[in-house]
C-alpha cells in the first residue's frame, strides 16, 4: 500500500486521508521519512525509507530511484529497541538491511545477491528535509466494457485543467505497484497529470497467479481507451484535448492501437518496444542473448529450435504441438545451455495465459503507417532489438507523412534504459541512462503546450 501521499477516493467525490489503523499513543522516534545512500565499494544508490506506525508497530516503504522504484512496501520489517531490520520486496533486487537508530540517523549494513555472488555494504539515512510533494493522488476505478479496472490518478497542485498521460505496462501480470509508479511521479512533478492502473485480471485473489495478466493487445488497447474516456469526464482537472499515451515494452504495441480507436489523443511516447512483431522480437532477442553467452553450433541450434517449437504451439494450441515442445523441453532441461534461455513463456506451465497469445505475429507496421499524431520513441542502444525497431518504425512514420516524430536511441542503455558497466553487471553498478526522463518530459510538455 502506498500510504505516504495517497488519498483514497473516487475521483469527483472528494478525498480524505485514510489510515488503515489508528495511530498509537506515545513517542514515535522512527516515524517519518528517512533519506540517504547505500554504498558497496565504489557503487552508491539513493535510498528513501518511509516508516509509519500502525497497530502492530510500524510499516514501511522504500524509494530506490536508480531502479525506477518508488513507494514499494518493504518485507519483514522488524523494529526493536532502536534496532531495525527490513528487506526489499520481490520487485526490487534482493537485499536485507540491518541497522540502528543513533543520534538522528539510521545506519548499518546490508547484504545482496547478484549474478557475481553475494555482496555487502553499508547504508546511512537521516531525516528527510520534508520538501512539499507538488501533487496529490487519488485511487480511482473505471470500467472497460464489463471489466473493472482500478487505478491511481496523480494530480499536480498547480491550477488545472492539466495535460495528462495514461501509462501502459509491459507484458505480464503488472499492477500499479511496479516501476510505472516512478514515471507517473515524474510526470506529476512537472505539471502533467498521470493515470496508472492495474492490468486487467491482475492483483486479484480469485485468479491463480499463473493465470493473471491474461488478455490480448486488443483487450489492453480497449482498456487504454477506457482510461482516456474516464479522464475526459473531468475537464476541470484534465484538459480533454491534451491527453497522451505512454507505453513501455508491450505497451509500445498497445498505445498506437489505442490511439487509433479513440479520436483526439494528443501524443504517444513509446519506450523500448513496438516496430516489429512479438515473434520477431522474441526470436531476435533470444538469438543475440544466446550468442553473447557463447552458444554456437549444435547447442545454439537446439536452443533456438526449442524457442521456435514454443511459438508453434502458441500459434496452433494443438496437443500435438505441445507434445513435440514438451519432449524437446524435457530433453533440454539437463543441458548446460538450458539456463541461458530466457524466452517467455518457455518455463511457464501450460495453464499460464502467456501460452494463449493470439498476438504473437501481430505486425504493427500498417498501423504505424497511419499515425499522424506526435510520436516519441525512446530505445536503449544496447537493447537487442533496437536496430530493427528504430529502422522499421522510422520508415513507417515517414510513410505516414508524420512530420512530428523523434526516435531517440540512448547510448549504452539496455531494454530497461539502464546503463551497466561492462566489467560489473550487478544491480549496484546499474544506473538509469542519464537525462532521458528529463528529455521525455520536456518533449511531452512541448506537445501538450501546442494543443
Amino acid at each position: 500500500m502506498r500510504y505516504r501521499f495517497a488519498f483514497v477516493a473516487v475521483l469527483g467525490l472528494g478525498c480524505g486521508v485514510s489510515l488503515p489503523f489508528p495511530r498509537p499513543s506515545g513517542p514515535e522516534p522512527l516515524a517519518g521519512v528517512w533519506e540517504g545512500v547505500i554504498t558497496s565499494g565504489s557503487a552508491t544508490h539513493s535510498l528513501r525509507l518511509s516508516l509509519q506506525p500502525d497497530s502492530t508497530g510500524y510499516r514501511g516503504s522504500v524509494d530506490l530511484p536508480d531502479q525506477y522504484g518508488q513507494g514499494y512496501d518493504v518485507k519483514n520489517l522488524r523494529i526493536d529497541d532502536g534496532a531495525i531490520f527490513f528487506e526489499f520486496p520481490d520487485v526490487l533486487p534482493p537485499a536485507s538491511f540491518s541497522g540502528t537508530l543513533d543520534g538522528g540517523r539510521i545506519h548499518g549494513t546490508f547484504t545482496t545477491q547478484s549474478a557475481a555472488g553475494p555482496s555487502t555494504g553499508t547504508f546511512e539515512l537521516t531525516r528527510w528535509s520534508g520538501e512539499a510533494i507538488p501533487y496529490r493522488t487519488q485511487d480511482v476505478s473505471f470500467a472497460s466494457g464489463d471489466v473493472p479496472l482500478r487505478g491511481t490518478l496523480f494530480i499536480p497542485n498547480s491550477p488545472g485543467p492539466h495535460p495528462a498521460v495514461v501509462l501502459l505496462h509491459g507484458s505480464g501480470p503488472q499492477t500499479r505497484e511496479s516501476h510505472i509508479y516512478y514515471f507517473a511521479d515524474q510526470f506529476a512533478r512537472n505539471g502533467i497529470a498521470a493515470l496508472i492502473y492495474d492490468k486487467r485480471n491482475t492483483g486479484r485473489t480469485d485468479i491463480p497467479a499463473t493465470q493473471q495478466g491474461g488478455g490480448t493487445l486488443s483487450d489492453f488497447a480497449n482498456d487504454a481507451t477506457a482510461a482516456v474516456r474516464y479522464l475526459r469526464a473531468f475537464p476541470a482537472i484534465v484538459d480533454p484535448r491534451r491527453i497522451g499515451l505512454w507505453g513501455s515494452s508491450q505497451g509500445a504495441w498497445i498505445a498506437p492501437m489505442a490511439a487509433e480507436r479513440i479520436d483526439g489523443v494528443a501524443f504517444l511516447v513509446l519506450v523500448s518496444g513496438g516496430g516489429v512483431s512479438p515473434a520477431r522480437h522474441a526470436l531476435h532477442e533470444e538469438e543475440v542473448r544466446l550468442r553473447a553467452r557463447g552458444l554456437t553450433g549444435t547447442e545454439f541450434q537446439r536452443a533456438m529450435s526449442l524457442v521456435r517449437l514454443a511459438h508453434t504451439y502458441v500459434r496452433s494450441q494443438s496437443n500435438a504441438a505441445w507434445n513435440r515442445f514438451e519432449r524437446e523441453l524435457d530433453r533440454s532441461r539437463g543441458e548446460p545451455w538450458f539456463a541461458a534461455i530466457d524466452s517467455f513463456p518457455i518455463k511457464l506451465p501450460r495453464v499460464s495465459p502467456a501460452w494463449k497469445d493470439p498476438d504473437l505475429d501481430y505486425d504493427p507496421v500498417p498501423l504505424l503507417e497511419r499515425l499522424r499524431l506526435p510520436v516519441l520513441v525512446v530505445l536503449g542502444a544496447e537493447d537487442d532489438v533496437t536496430p530493427i525497431t528504430a529502422r522499421v518504425t522510422a520508415a513507417a512514420l515517414r510513410k505516414a507523412g508524420n512530420t512530428d516524430y523523434l526516435i531517440r536511441q540512448i547510448p549504452g542503455a539496455d531494454h530497461g534504459l539502464w546503463v551497466t558497466p561492462a566489467d560489473d553487471d550487478s544491480w549496484l553498478s546499474q544506473r538509469p541512462a542519464t537525462g532521458w526522463v528529463e528529455e521525455m518530459i520536456a518533449w511531452v510538455t512541448a506537445r501538450a503546450r501546442q494543443r
